[in-house]
């Protein structure tokens, strides 16, 4: 008999299927709450089914090293991670004092660890430990190690949030930084501001800067924040010589966490206890190094040294740039150089958007699949309850799949046009209005259209025009009041056409109307209560009209409507008289 047979011929199959259903359940909020937060919100919804006194949530990195999240504690040791992270198979230990070594907390006796997969991925391990002996049953393994599956979705999500969040931190620093160093090409200025900032940046006790001297091969101190000026003076290193001389010779970077553990360390100031070097490198030629140090052994930790090594980059450029601030030329390259990184960078994150969107279509499709296959009763009955948490999913899923079909839409919009052809906005308009008079039927809503006789033509792509009064003609539906009217309006002149949507929805702020095309900007409804949507729809329609060469704007006021306004230039075929030899 299949283990689906099993749960839903048995009693206890029917009570491990309620049980995890009702755990999936109480872990659903876990999807918006940061990395940290996680094991206590784990630890209080399975509370709620499992006795258990200790949780402990470990993520695996590349290496296959278990690292603990937020306040996971150690219960156990790293031989049981290490086993279940080998096999990808849950471990019931029984008896922790003859079965396996414990860990720090010694009154855990028992513990059950299950294996976090993404795909055929595992990204970490979730624990939980007790007082009693053998407290863990097979049906606690089996309800743990379902709810994991799910679980690791949410666990993964919260690991890119916190490495996403971290790295827009660590470029907004960057950014902050190159704009200071280079507000200035006088060198001592710049030079100044880099250690200055940095020292700020890393709260660090000193940070220097020394530049090699080419033609002696010396390394002296340019500029430091932090440090005695004794210190300071007597600094002077050969290539090879001391951290700083070894990084200058290998281009590479050098962490000392503990001074008086690094053998044959130079000491120039005795209070240094950790020290983080890297090179500045200027067009594969080595210039300096750039240094932090504390008076705390091991102060510095990887993101750190990332940080400081991309600062690095910034600062040798900085100062080169001040080095030859005469030369105008040196500088339009250097501005040629910089907007050839953002435009690099700004496609990188569209194809990392795209790439993300793409990825998520088809879980989203297997989940909302299986979940109508249960709705739909095909394995077996469903309790009430059953079908509302399952009506839940599925409305859940259904907003996810639109939000990452509008982030796809939004990509496409912006990209420039492939297909160029003459096309009627007459018949473009007048298709979107018959897609949308079911929505505005069942809304109690009468769309009127006030159309030309003539069919008025523009140049463009016509799938993506009809996008553009998709989204207009939906938000007027959203916004607007029962037994209300929307107009759809459109007109010519000799060089643009002009189409317009108006409503007598609730109408948008002054304030905001400026905001409204900006992507995931949602306006207020009446009593302050955000309107349902993703708050892409405005931003896909500038983006198409933008690459029509056209333009689009609001004119609204509270309480009484709003028109949304789409200009863009007018096709006219070329008629015989007008070629000429």
């Amino acid at each position: 008999m299949s283990l689906v047979s099993l749960l839903h011929d048995s009693a206890q199959g029917t009570a491990l299927y309620s049980r995890v259903l009702a755990l999936l359940d109480a872990i659903t909020t876990a999807a918006t709450l940061s990395l940290p937060e996680l094991p206590g919100h784990l630890a209080r919804a399975l509370s709620k089914d499992i006795a258990f006194e200790r949780l402990g949530l470990w993520l695996v990195d590349e290496k296959k090293t278990p690292t603990p999240v937020g306040n996971s504690a150690p219960f156990v040791g790293y031989e049981s991670l290490r086993w279940v992270i080998a096999n990808h198979a849950p471990l019931n230990i029984r008896d922790m004092t003859r079965e396996h070594r414990p860990g720090k907390a010694t009154s855990i006796l028992s513990a059950l660890l299950v294996p976090l997969q993404s795909g055929n991925r595992l990204i970490g391990v979730l624990g939980l430990g007790s007082t009693r002996r053998d407290a863990f049953s097979a049906d606690d393994e089996y309800v743990l190690l379902t709810v994991a599956r799910s679980l690791a979705a949410i666990v993964e999500n919260a690991r890119l949030h916190q490495e996403t969040t971290r790295r827009l931190a660590e470029m907004t620093t960057l950014y902050d930084l190159a704009q200071r160093m280079n507000s200035s090409l006088d060198l001592q200025d710049v030079l100044k501001t880099i250690v200055t900032s940095l020292k700020d940046t890393l709260k660090c006790r000193g940070c220097s800067i020394a530049l090699l001297d080419p033609t002696h091969e010396v390394l002296e101190i340019a500029m430091a924040a932090g440090i005695k000026p004794e210190w300071e003076r007597r600094f002077r290193l050969r290539l090879g010589e001391g951290i700083a001389g070894r990084v200058a010779l290998e281009g590479r970077p050098i962490y000392v966490p503990d001074t008086l553990k690094w053998e044959g360390f130079i000491f120039f100031d005795p209070s240094v206890r950790s020290l983080l070097t890297v090179p500045l490198v200027l067009k594969q030629r080595i210039i300096g190094t750039l240094s932090v140090d504390s008076d705390k052994p091991h102060a510095f930790t990887g993101d750190d040294e990332r940080l400081l090594t991309i600062a690095a980059t910034q600062a040798a450029a900085a100062i080169e740039n001040a080095r030859l601030y005469s030369g105008l030329e040196q500088q339009v390259r250097n501005l040629a150089e910089a907007y050839a990184e953002l435009k690099k960078t700004e496609r990188l994150r569209d194809e990392f958007v795209q790439n993300v969107s793409h990825e998520l279509r088809i879980p989203l499709t297997f989940v909302r699949s299986y979940v109508e296959l249960l709705l739909e009763e095909y394995p077996g009955p469903l309790t009430a309850d059953q079908r509302k948490y399952l009506e839940i999913i599925a409305e859940k899923t259904n907003t996810m799949s639109r939000l990452v079909n509008d982030i796809m839409e939004l990509q496409q919009a912006g990209a420039p046009l492939i297909r160029r052809s003459p096309v009627s906005l007459s018949d473009v308009v007048h298709r979107a209005v018959e897609g949308c008079a079911a929505a505005a039927a069942r809304a109690g809503l009468k769309i009127v259209e006030q159309l030309p006789e003539e069919r008025v033509l523009v140049i463009g792509d016509e799938h993506r025009l009809i996008q553009v009064f998709d989204n207009l003609l939906g938000n007027a539906i959203k916004f607007s009041p029962n037994g209300g009217q929307i107009v759809v309006r459109l007109e010519s002149t000799r060089s643009v056409v002009r189409a317009s949507v108006s409503d007598q929805g609730i109408g948008i702020p002054k304030e905001e109307q400026a905001r409204i095309f900006d992507r995931f900007y949602r306006v207020d409804g009446s009593g302050g209560q955000r309107i349902g949507g993703s708050g892409l729809g405005l931003a896909i329609v500038k983006s198409i009209v933008e690459a029509h060469g056209g333009e689009v704007w609001v004119e609204s006021e509270p309480g009484k409507g709003s028109t949304f306004y789409v200009s863009i230039p007018q096709y006219r075929p070329p008629r015989a008289g007008d070629i000429t030899g």
